[in-house]
């Protein structure tokens, strides 16, 4: 009997063979991107579209989340200290006036903060040009350039200094890319031990620092910086829908197409509108951070070849024109976002790659500095990595490119690095 049964399965299949075959083969081509009708984006289309990009306002969400946090943290600090107090009625010590802002080591966390400040300001910060919260003055702490490692603890001596004023004159004091106060060197902790001994004790001030979570992680090994803080605040993943939502401007402009779903989203009935698939595996291959979900986006926008427009014509457009005069002669589509794979990667590659991520930005010579060694000895390494996209340069500055963010993390906890 079993044999009469798979004797009928095989005359059926055989009858069926063809069939099965037009089947897959029309699913497949359904499920498969047209690769071989579209073309990546032309030079000039891709820098203006990229520019576009990089101008994108702060996230709202994270503008919400600091204001939320912040308001909890300066109560209690705002509270406790009178103004009819005298500094000498203070206790020395731990007085909860330290809030601590942890980001992903390639977010913009400085034009978050930014932004945030400017909502929080209140109407007469308008006329003198401060900002002003509750009365009180905050100091925004920016340098043009870090500055060099020796005179780091000069700096934060001549703007703060580390005697409480007897005048009592309370203020917010914000240092929003805290790398910028140390480097990993020889003597290149010494400011921020400074800014722990003499700084953060004094309750007169209420601190806001902003650091990536790289150099919050070191910082965590090398001092205890949270024994400083209660308050520690790590930026919210964003969404598929906050992704979608916040990228949405320059997708309407565009009029950009979205691959369809794949074959096994239909077979699983779980077959999704293209663009919402799209937007969730965008927040998932981002780990949701903005700077490395515009990478991706960006990496995954494509031309059809048979629409293409004439380059010179491209290249002609005028400048400052809109985007959508910019782009109206493609016709622009969006692949499956995909992290692209690293290089072979050597141990002096991996510690230049943990230096970056761990100051967030560096020139030539500091980088050296902090690997210990000089500048000279570094230059082939550095333009090899330019060379593959792994690091970009910005005048003097290097930066990791944020799309190999969570791939260089991944390879240097594999390492035994702590990121």
């Amino acid at each position: 009997m079993a044999n009469s049964f798979f004797q009928a399965f095989k005359t059926w299949l055989h009858q069926r063979r063809y069939s099965l075959t037009a089947w897959l083969s029309t699913d497949q081509q359904e499920a498969s991107e047209p690769e071989n009708s579209l073309l990546q984006l032309p030079t000039p289309l891709r820098q203006r579209l990229f520019q576009q990009l990089r101008q994108l306002p702060s996230h709202p969400e994270h503008v919400e989340q600091l204001k939320t946090e912040f308001h909890s943290a300066f109560k209690g600090w705002y509270t406790e200290n009178k103004e009819d107090s005298h500094p000498d009625d203070w206790d020395i010590g731990y007085h909860g006036n330290v809030w601590i802002i942890v980001s992903p080591s390639v977010a913009n966390l400085q034009d978050v903060i930014g932004v945030f400040l400017k909502e929080i300001a209140e109407p007469e910060s308008e006329s003198g040009g401060d900002i002003v919260y509750k009365g009180l003055k905050v100091r925004l702490t920016q340098w043009a350039a870090r500055p060099d490692v020796k005179s780091l603890q000069k700096v934060l001596q001549q703007q703060f200094g580390h005697k409480i004023s007897s005048e009592h004159k309370r203020e917010i004091v914000v240092i929003p890319c805290l790398e910028h106060c140390f480097l990993r060197s020889v003597d290149g902790l010494e400011s921020i031990d400074y800014l722990r001994k003499h700084l953060l004790s004094d309750p007169s001030r209420f601190w806001i620092l902003g650091l990536g979570q790289v150099g919050w992680k070191y910082l965590q090994a090398i001092c205890t910086l949270d024994a400083y803080s209660d308050r520690v605040t790590h930026l919210s993943e964003l969404s598929d829908q906050q992704l979608s939502e916040w990228i949405d401007p320059i997708i309407s402009k565009l009029d950009i197409n979205f691959p369809s779903s794949s074959l096994q989203s239909k077979l699983s009935g779980e077959e999704l509108n293209r663009k919402e698939k799209y937007f969730k595996d965008l927040a998932k291959e981002s780990e949701g951070i903005d700077t490395v979900a515009i990478q991706l986006f960006l990496n995954t926008l494509q031309v059809l070849d048979e629409d293409k427009a004439d380059p010179q014509g491209d290249q002609a457009a005028p400048q400052g024109s809109k985007i959508s005069n910019n782009f109206q002669s493609y016709q622009i589509q969006a692949k499956s976002p995909k992290h692209p794979s690293l290089p072979k990667l050597n141990g002096e590659n991996i510690y230049l790659l943990y230096s970056l991520l761990l100051h967030r930005t560096l020139t030539k010579e500091e980088l050296a500095e902090s690997l210990g060694l000089i500048s000279a000895q570094i230059e082939h390494p550095v333009q090899i990595l330019r060379k593959a996209g792994v690091i970009e340069q910005q005048a003097k500055t290097l930066r990791l490119n944020p799309i190999y963010y969570s791939t260089v993390c991944t390879k240097l906890a594999g390492d035994n690095f702590s990121v």
